[in-house]
C-alpha cells in the first residue's frame, strides 16, 4: 500500500521537500500562535491565583482585566470587612490595591501599588531572590499616618522630599530583571520620579512590578486614599459565592472570584483569538491548496504510468489510495517539520523576548497531526479522483 506512494515522493525529491515545507511552515505557525496567545493568557491568569484572597472587588462597568487608575475610596475597606452572613463575618482582609500602568524592561506593564504590610500576601509562596521588600515606604506611612492626626486627609505640601524619596521603591520579578537587565539599587524614572528597585522577587508573583501604594496615591492622586479596587481574603473560602453577592450588596460594586480569571481573560480577548484563529486557517489553506495542485500536477506528469497501471489491472480504488496516501505521507512529513520549527519558534521567542510566555501543548501537537492527516487527505481528493477516472487507451497514447 505504502511502496507505490512512497516511490513516488522519493522519484521527486526536492518538489516533496518544498511541499512538506509549505506544510511545515503552515503548521508551525498554528502551534505558535495557540501555544503563544494560550501561553500568555495562563501565565497572567496563574499569577493572579498566587494572591491570598478569593475574591475581587471593582467598580460596576469595569473590566478586571483592563481596569486602571484609582476609583475606590478606602471608605469602602469598612463595610466590606463587616459584612455578615447569617450573623457569621465572612471577611478576614480587604486589600487595597492602586493600579497604573508603566513602561519597564522594554514592554508596558502594569504596576500593583500595595501597602507594605499587605506585599507578602500579594507575593503567596514566591521568594524573595534578592534584595528586601518596601522599608522605606514603611516610614512614610508612618509619617503619613503623623500628618492625618486622626483625619482621613493630609496636607500634601507637608510632604518633603526627604520624606518622599526613601519611599520610591519598586520590587520586580526574576523574569523582568532578566529582560530588562535590572539589579538591586538601579533606578528608573515612573511617574515623574526616581524609583529605586529594592528587590526581585521569584517569577509567578501576580504582578512583575510592585511599588508602596502610599507613595503612589502621593505622587498621582495628591494623597487621597483612593484604590483601584480590593482583594478580599475570606474567613471560610467555601463561601466564596454567598459572600460575592452579599458584597456586591454592600458595595454596590462588581465582586467577581478570583478562581474565574482566567475565564475572564478568555472573554476579554475573544476577538484576538477570532483573529489567530482565521490567520491560521486562511495559512493552512494556503498549504493545503499548494498539496493539491502539486498532486494535480503529478497526475498530469504521470498520465502515461497510470495508463500501464489500469492496463495491468489497477482498480479506480487503487489509484485514487496510491494519490490520496502520497499526499498524506507529504503532510505528516510537514506536520513534522512544523512540530520542530514551532519548538525552535518557542526557543527564539523566549530567547529574544524573555517577558512573552510560549506554552506547547499536547492538545496543540495532536491538533496539528490531525489537521495534517486530514488536510492532506482533502486536498488529494480531487487529483486522486481524475487520476482514477483516466481512460486507459487516452493514457497509454498520452505524450
Amino acid at each position: 500500500m505504502f511502496g507505490l506512494p512512497l516511490a513516488n515522493i522519493m522519484h521527486s525529491k526536492l518538489r516533496s521537500a518544498i511541499c512538506a515545507c509549505a506544510v511545515g511552515v503552515g503548521i508551525a505557525m498554528l502551534i505558535v500562535q495557540l501555544s503563544l496567545t494560550h501561553g500568555m493568557l495562563r501565565e497572567v491568569a496563574d499569577r493572579m491565583q498566587s494572591v491570598d484572597a478569593e475574591l475581587i472587588v471593582l467598580p460596576k462597568h469595569a473590566n478586571v482585566i483592563f481596569q486602571g487608575g484609582a476609583i475606590f475610596s478606602d471608605r469602602f475597606v469598612g463595610p466590606i470587612e463587616s459584612a455578615e452572613l447569617d450573623g457569621q463575618r465572612l471577611v478576614k482582609q480587604a486589600i487595597p490595591v492602586f493600579l497604573e500602568t508603566i513602561k519597564l524592561g522594554g514592554q508596558q506593564q502594569r504596576v500593583f501599588g500595595v501597602d507594605p504590610e499587605d506585599l507578602a500576601g500579594f507575593l503567596g509562596p514566591r521568594k524573595l531572590l534578592e534584595g528586601r521588600l518596601f522599608e522605606g515606604a514603611m516610614d512614610f506611612k508612618r509619617q503619613l499616618v503623623a500628618l492625618r492626626g486622626g483625619r482621613r486627609r493630609y496636607d500634601p505640601e507637608q510632604v518633603t522630599e526627604a520624606m518622599l524619596a526613601p519611599a520610591c521603591e519598586l520590587v520586580i520579578d526574576s523574569r523582568l530583571a532578566r529582560a530588562g537587565g535590572y539589579r538591586i539599587g538601579d533606578e528608573t524614572t515612573i511617574f515623574d520620579r526616581e524609583f529605586k528597585i529594592v528587590g526581585i522577587v521569584e517569577a509567578g508573583a501576580a504582578g512583575r512590578v510592585f511599588a508602596p501604594i502610599q507613595p503612589l496615591r502621593h505622587i498621582l492622586n495628591g494623597g487621597v486614599p483612593w484604590s483601584s479596587m480590593f482583594f478580599v481574603k475570606l474567613t471560610d473560602p467555601a463561601l466564596a459565592e454567598p459572600a460575592a453577592e452579599v458584597l456586591e450588596e454592600i458595595t454596590g460594586a462588581k465582586v467577581e472570584l478570583k478562581s474565574r480569571y482566567g475565564q475572564m481573560l478568555k472573554e476579554s480577548f475573544t476577538q484576538v483569538y477570532l483573529y489567530i484563529n482565521a490567520a491560521s486557517a486562511t495559512a493552512l489553506v494556503v498549504c493545503f491548496l499548494f498539496i493539491m495542485m502539486t498532486m494535480y500536477t503529478l497526475v498530469l506528469e504521470r498520465t502515461r504510468e497510470i495508463g500501464i497501471l489500469k492496463s495491468l489491472g489497477a482498480s479506480r480504488r487503487l489509484l485514487l489510495v496510491n494519490t490520496v496516501v502520497e499526499a498524506v505521507v507529504l503532510c505528516l512529513a510537514g506536520t513534522g517539520v512544523g512540530i520542530v520549527l514551532s519548538f525552535l519558534a518557542k526557543w527564539l521567542i523566549e530567547t529574544l523576548l524573555p517577558l512573552n510566555t510560549v506554552s506547547i501543548e499536547w492538545r496543540w501537537l495532536g491538533l496539528a497531526v490531525l489537521v495534517g492527516v486530514v488536510g492532506g487527505a482533502l486536498s488529494a481528493l480531487y487529483p486522486a479522483f481524475r487520476a482514477s477516472r483516466l481512460d486507459p487507451a487516452t493514457a497509454l497514447s498520452y505524450e
